[in-house]
């Protein structure tokens, strides 16, 4: 075991090049079994998050196959994340959603979070201009 995360190797929507650890993924819109990058503030398709080093990778394929063309997706655990300040500045506890920006979480609004939307809790301060990363405890509810 390398992380303290559960992940599930997953299709993925376009080349598995355009991906990288952190994005947020959701359930893709045209395919069985697969996922995109999040491309919607408040998604309810909100699944996981690509994961850096998955301390265990389940998957529905044989012992020896080959994953090179899946991503590991973080299901629950802490996990590097993608963010962004579209929300409103992050403190730690805060709840995230996906963000309009692809891949990328933001600060929920309480207000406006429907079950199934939210992807985890911020365990780390942000406030910059730019998409960064920071762990969170991912918990898709």
């Amino acid at each position: 075991n390398s992380g303290a995360d559960l992940a599930e190797a997953f299709d993925v929507v376009d080349d598995i090049a355009e991906y990288e650890p952190g994005d947020v993924l959701v359930i893709a819109a045209d395919r069985d079994r697969a996922v995109e990058k999040s491309d919607a503030a408040y998604s309810s398709l909100v699944l996981g998050v690509y994961a850096t080093k998955p301390g265990v990778l389940l998957t529905e394929e044989h012992i020896d196959s080959d994953l090179s063309d899946k991503v590991p997706m973080g299901v629950v655990g802490v996990i590097p994340t993608k963010v962004c300040t579209e929300g409103g500045a992050i403190k730690r506890g805060d709840m995230l959603v996906t963000s309009s920006i692809k891949g990328v979480a933001m600060k929920a609004d309480p207000d406006k979070v429907k079950t199934g939307q939210i992807l985890g809790k911020a365990l780390q301060n942000y406030d910059s201009d730019h998409v960064g990363k920071i762990n969170v405890f991912v918990n898709v509810k």
